[in-house]
């Protein structure tokens, strides 16, 4: 058995093992290089993918802004629209006022006041004017505040003028528009 030489054997062996390593070798590092690419490939897709719908979403609330523009502005004109209406339906509350305090005046200054002036202003009213004498100023309070649509009778000021010439006095008094007809 001596005269056997296992050498070659080994010496091919050795070769074998290591062509077989280098081959594993290489086709592992060729997978995972392929796998590598792969999922290169896969994950560059969920991002170009992430990126569309992004974009889209982007492009989307852009149209929305625009369109909560639009809204923001209607709400605006809708408000000034409003503001008018509202302005409208107090003019139309108050537009017999005038003629209503004309109109029930007389039946409100009792005889022995006469009225001077008179100022409307934003439901205000002053009225200047001589009297006989304080009771008959009393008594045009009193008138004032039993009416159904004036209210707030407050005078300012009494000034004792010549017997002949009575009383100077300074009244003001608040107007409560009385409801009108729509119709109308």
């Amino acid at each position: 058995m001596s005269n056997i030489n296992l050498l070659p054997w080994r010496d091919a062996d050795k070769k074998y093992r290591q062509q077989r390593f280098f081959t594993l070798s290489g086709i592992s590092l060729g997978a995972t290089l392929f796998v590598m690419i792969m999922l290169n490939m896969v994950i560059g897709g969920f991002i170009d993918n992430q990126k569309q719908r992004n974009a889209l979403l982007l492009r989307e609330m852009q149209v929305i802004d625009v369109k909560l523009g639009k809204i923001k502005e209607l709400r605006g004109r809708k408000d000034k629209l409003q503001e008018r209406i509202d302005l409208i339906q107090s003019l139309q509350r108050r537009r017999n006022t005038p003629t209503q305090l004309m109109n029930t005046l007389p039946q409100l200054v009792p005889a022995g006041v006469n009225l001077a002036k008179l100022t409307f202003k934003n439901d205000i009213i002053k009225i200047n004017g001589t009297s006989d004498s304080n009771t008959r100023l009393a008594v045009l309070l009193r008138n004032i505040e039993e009416s159904t649509w004036l209210r707030d009778g407050n005078l300012d000021s009494i000034i004792a003028l010549s017997a002949a010439e009575g009383n100077r006095f300074e009244m003001r008094f608040s107007v409560t528009p009385m409801a009108t007809d729509e119709g109308n």
